[in-house]
């Protein structure tokens, strides 16, 4: 018989690879909340039908993640998720601001991201692409996980539009 942590370990952990797509599974299903164990933090914002990305506009649209669930130290890896219907991508602006920063960091988003990516965004036929973008590079390793993360996405160059259907973040480190 195994013991009552052990089991409530491996029950965290299935669940957690249930909801975030582990286990092999190239569609993986958004997060509407934060999950943190054993010095792993996912957290993300789905939208069911995705937020709409302002074609030809530099402000573009600003989606938040106010993260008071979980605190990790010494971050070891730091990636973004990102489910994205967009005919061309490669004219986005991409920008994350974590808790322990007050400016945002431009991020490089893969240039040829729907040749690349996997299909995501069940809800509107598949039709949207999932990339996954590095951070450690970017972010330091001193980051402050617990707080509000923010992603920026602009679309300066006109004839094409589309949208941000979710995004996510995954951290390892210590806690």
């Amino acid at each position: 018989m195994r013991s009552l942590p052990l089991t409530a370990a491996l029950m965290v952990m299935t669940c957690l690879l249930a909801s975030c797509g582990g286990g092999g599974d190239s569609n993986p299903k958004p997060l509407t909340e934060a999950a943190c164990d054993s010095g792993t933090l996912w957290g993300g914002l789905p939208s069911l039908n995705g937020v709409g990305i302002p074609n030809n506009n530099i402000s573009g649209i600003a989606v938040t993640w106010d993260n008071q669930t979980c605190a990790l130290q010494s971050v070891t890896s730091i990636s973004l998720d990102i489910c994205l219907t967009h005919p061309t991508p490669a004219d986005l602006i991409w920008k994350i601001t974590s808790p322990s920063s007050s400016s945002p960091v431009t991020l490089n988003a893969p240039t040829n991201w729907n040749a690349t990516g996997t299909a995501c965004d069940p809800v509107n036929g598949g039709s949207g692409k999932r990339q996954r973008i590095d951070l450690l590079s970017t972010v330091q390793a001193n980051v402050t996980t617990q707080g509000r993360w923010t992603l920026h996405v602009s679309d300066p160059v006109g004839g094409s539009e589309g949208s941000l259907v979710d995004w996510r973040l995954l951290i390892q480190g210590l806690r």
